[in-house]
């Protein structure tokens, strides 16, 4: 599966967005230029572009100036670009660091242990119920539980934070989105230099990743059809005994 990729935009009257050449690369490998690409959005709306190299970064235009027209986009307004296939992207737009029921902050204040919960998504999904007591955080199907506090005039997620990035080797300065699934339940993505990173817990056990069959299950796979003989033989190929679950 592709990892998205996520883009400030700081001047929505240009021809062009800049796309990470790393993303570039997994999604679209090393022939990547002129791809014609599908742009959708969660109003309906769907564009054509073009992705070009222009002074060795590759970048989305043919059309662009369309799709920053057609949405109003706005200065300094963080777009996330989610591969739905190989040439579609879902487009996504946070406006005062909110999307419908996600927010993004930038994680500053891990020393202090805590993280910020949007103030502009706080009015809008809470008004005049603030956030507060205890919520779960899901990632890649982990879970923490974090209680909210406030942090000046801002909401916080604070006690149960440091173990989330502790847990997952979530660095200072990594950008983060929320969803919130339910009341008490949001989805978290990391971004690090622009690029979705898939995190894995440390220390996670993978036994239960792991389909595991029986001793005698075992030998008698590996010495089915084997006749046995004074020396010990080894198959051309290996049966497998177990199989690991992506």
């Amino acid at each position: 599966m592709y990892c998205s990729f996520v883009k400030f935009l700081h001047n929505p009257g240009s021809l062009t967005i800049d796309v990470p050449m790393s993303f570039v690369k997994q999604v679209y490998g090393e022939t990547w230029e002129d791809k014609k690409l599908h742009i959708f959005h969660a109003s309906g709306k769907k564009w054509v572009v073009r992705l070009k190299r222009v002074n060795s970064v590759p970048v989305i235009t043919d059309g662009w100036q369309t799709v920053a027209s057609d949405l109003k986009l706005q200065n300094d307004c963080l777009l996330t670009f989610h591969p739905l296939a190989q040439f579609v992207l879902d487009l996504s737009c946070f406006v005062k660091g909110v999307c419908g029921e996600s927010y993004y902050t930038i994680n500053r204040y891990q020393r202090l242990g805590v993280t910020i919960i949007g103030d502009a998504f706080v009015e809008e999904c809470y008004g005049n119920k603030p956030p507060t007591g205890t919520y779960e955080i899901c990632y890649k199907g982990s879970m923490w539980s974090v209680s909210t506090s406030k942090l000046h005039t801002s909401y916080v997620f604070s006690q149960g934070w440091p173990e989330v990035c502790n847990d997952l080797g979530i660095q200072e300065d990594d950008l983060l989105i929320f969803r919130r699934m339910d009341d008490v339940l949001f989805d978290l993505t990391v971004y690090r230099n622009e690029i979705e990173i898939r995190l894995t817990k440390i220390g996670e056990s993978h036994k239960d990743d792991v389909f595991q069959i029986s001793k005698d299950e075992y030998y008698d796979k590996v010495f089915k059809d084997i006749e046995e003989d004074d020396k010990f033989y080894i198959p051309d190929e290996d049966p497998s005994f177990s199989k690991v679950v992506n």
